[in-house]
């Protein structure tokens, strides 16, 4: 269920600090989420350490995506804001950049899909997208995505203008 050809999905190890330091601290990336500020490699080492294994219980799972023969970790998957009751989660994704385009993120959203139905029993799974970020609009229609809706001035942006945001959703 957590691999998907040359891909699985684990849960965070304290040895992933590094790598989610990467990954949390990549500012280019910080613009799609509510980051403001860098992050310790001791804040996630314990994060690591304190992993809440029920995503029902904290509302969020995480998961480094790895190649499956070497287990080197080439991105992360959220599920959040999952609600048991309406049956339901949130998902992004961050691929790092050498591996993109590799067909990486792909098969972790389709293994991720495949977790949140066979697992959690969730309906359907949404994801917000900038509609000028045609790569992850793309990755998402692939993956089985339909954009349902358009929020308007949803994300600021760093010159004090806003863009619109793409709800995508994928019944499962």
């Amino acid at each position: 269920m957590l691999t998907n050809g040359k891909i699985r999905l684990r849960a965070p190890e304290p040895l992933d600090a590094d790598f989610m330091y990467e990954v949390e601290n990549d500012t280019s990336a910080w613009r799609y989420g509510d980051t403001v500020a860098p992050l310790s490699r001791r804040i996630l080492r314990d994060y690591a350490m304190n992993y809440d294994a029920d995503p029902f219980a904290s509302g969020q799972l995480r998961m480094i995506v790895t190649e499956n023969e070497t287990d080197i970790p080439v991105g992360i998957v959220d599920l959040f804001d999952i609600s048991r009751l309406h049956r339901r989660g949130m998902t992004g994704i961050y691929i790092l950049p050498q591996y993109r385009a590799k067909g990486y993120a792909l098969l972790a959203l389709s293994a991720l899909r495949r977790y949140a139905r066979e697992a959690l029993h969730l309906h359907q799974l949404l994801a917000l997208v900038e509609p000028d970020n045609g790569a992850s609009l793309s990755l998402f229609r692939k993956a089985g995505f339909e954009v349902c809706a358009t929020f308007p001035d949803w994300l600021a942006r760093t010159d004090g203008s806003f863009t619109d945001v793409c709800l995508l959703r994928a019944v499962l």
